[in-house]
């Protein structure tokens, strides 16, 4: 493997399409008070304790409570294990959605680690007053900003936690719980053995990590030369080497023009999957590594040297298609009303020329946005909706279109993000957590062929 290093490059002021990710963690939500509020993030003060659940095997009649959302409520009929059973259930519960980011690392400035019982039996992160099982007994239950993201947990589990909060988050004789089995892990792609070359870009700069302060959130832009030179070659696999998941937000490679060639967020540690006829475009020229690094809640200096594993095939090896990712399915236009509720922000974009084959979504935006969507609404009159679903600041990921999705000439590809704004001011596009943005980065092939003309998304092809 050749490792590359880089030297650093000032910080660009106004980046164009910074913050494709963002972390499992973060900062902590602060609400503003109103006659209805959302239900808390995790690691967010509640105001109330929750409200008494029900006994075991019992439904729990309605109630009222953190921040006057509803209180969690057992699934009638649903059997749930003696409470000497339950903690550990919970735990496989924990294990299996939700630690990947809440562990001892802290991914990604995490709050909290939720592996362990004594983890989920000390003091909140935001209110020392209150227990962290407390505010997970609440957190599994908001439906704007669902936690776990992505698929919900079942009516058991729900009713599992909901009981063992109720009754104070007892341990069970063993609260290890050894003979919990492993939680099945993710179907990770095979990493390919018909690499031309492997290079590893890394953030670190002159063989020095980079440093980020405590009580800092830092953005740096990290000049990258190709490592294959002058040289063509096509990306067939590539994944993300993690140096300190505590305070790596996100990072994204950049093409010479700002052009998104890769990028990562936790939970996308493993290679995507391609189909065997498409490869990926990569640069001869230089490239930009831009790192969000997150240390805003860390009381110490943090270092590091995370980047990205490429494999690539030479031209003489390059698979017959070619593709590249789009940043035209986005919206920059975004100006969220104070207070609004379910505010949506759409743009479109009506294809003209050759067809196009979409083979993947990556929807990102940040903390006030809650659901995304993203349709093609045929010539023909048929629509074809290929990500609906609620979004998570914690979490983002890749949606692969399979089969792959055809775009012809006059058809219309429409972006829906919906966002709930509980702050005093207009949130509008940039940057930084406390801004907002509505961006579907789609990978299609021909590269070069999604054209979205004049009146298209803002910020061009």
């Amino acid at each position: 493997m050749k490792e590359v290093r880089r030297r650093s490059a000032p910080m660009l002021g106004a980046l164009l399409f910074p913050g494709l990710f963002v972390a499992c963690g973060g900062e902590p939500a602060q609400p503003r008070p109103r006659a209805t509020v959302l239900p808390p993030a995790m690691g967010s003060p509640i105001t109330a304790p929750p409200a008494a659940g029900p006994l075991a095997g019992q439904a729990a009649p309605p109630a009222t409570g953190a921040a006057g959302a509803a209180a969690p409520i057992a699934v009638p009929n649903a059997p749930v294990p003696a409470t000497s059973e339950l903690w550990c259930n919970v735990k496989r519960t924990l294990d299996s959605r939700c630690t990947a980011c809440h562990n001892e690392r802290m991914v990604a400035s995490a709050p909290m680690s939720l592996k362990t019982y004594a983890d989920l039996q000390a003091p909140a992160y935001s209110d020392k007053t209150k227990k962290v099982y407390q505010l997970v007994g609440v957190r599994v239950h908001d439906t704007v900003k669902p936690m776990p993201p992505q698929e919900k947990l079942t009516a058991q589990q729900l009713n599992e936690i909901d009981t063992w909060v109720a009754a104070g988050g007892p341990a069970a004789a063993d609260p290890t719980c050894a003979g919990n089995a492993a939680p099945p892990g993710p179907t990770v792609p095979a990493w390919p053995d018909n690499c031309d070359e492997t290079y590893m870009i890394s953030a670190a700069s002159a063989g020095r990590p980079n440093t980020i302060a405590p009580g800092t959130e830092s953005h740096p832009q990290i000049r990258v030369t190709a490592p294959w030179g002058n040289e063509r070659v096509q990306a067939i696999a590539w994944r993300a080497v993690t140096d300190n998941a505590k305070v790596l937000h996100h990072w994204i490679l950049y093409g010479p023009s700002r052009e998104f060639l890769f990028g990562w967020a936790p939970g996308k540690d493993y290679n995507e999957s391609l189909p065997p006829d498409v490869g990926v475009y990569l640069p001869s020229s230089n490239m930009t590594l831009d790192v969000h690094y997150n240390n805003a809640t860390g009381t110490q200096m943090e270092q590091d040297a995370s980047g990205v594993e490429v494999c690539v095939l030479k031209q003489a090896n390059f698979r017959p298609k070619t593709a590249t990712v789009t940043n035209a399915l986005s919206q920059f236009l975004i100006s969220v009303p104070a207070g609004a509720a379910d505010f949506e922000v759409t743009g479109s974009c009506t294809h003209s020329g050759m067809p196009v084959r979409l083979l993947s979504a990556s929807p990102h935006a940040h903390r006030t946005a809650h659901h995304m969507k993203f349709t093609v609404e045929k010539a023909n009159g048929q629509v074809i909706t290929m990500h609906d679903d609620s979004f998570n600041f914690e979490e983002q990921t890749t949606y692969a279109m399979n089969p792959p999705v055809v775009i012809e000439s006059g058809d219309r590809i429409v972006t829906t993000c919906t966002f709930t704004n509980d702050t005093e001011r207009t949130i509008t596009f940039g940057e930084n957590t406390g801004n907002e943005m509505c961006f579907n980065f789609a990978l299609y092939e021909p590269m070069g062929g999604l054209n979205c003309g004049i009146g298209g998304f803002p910020g061009g092809r």
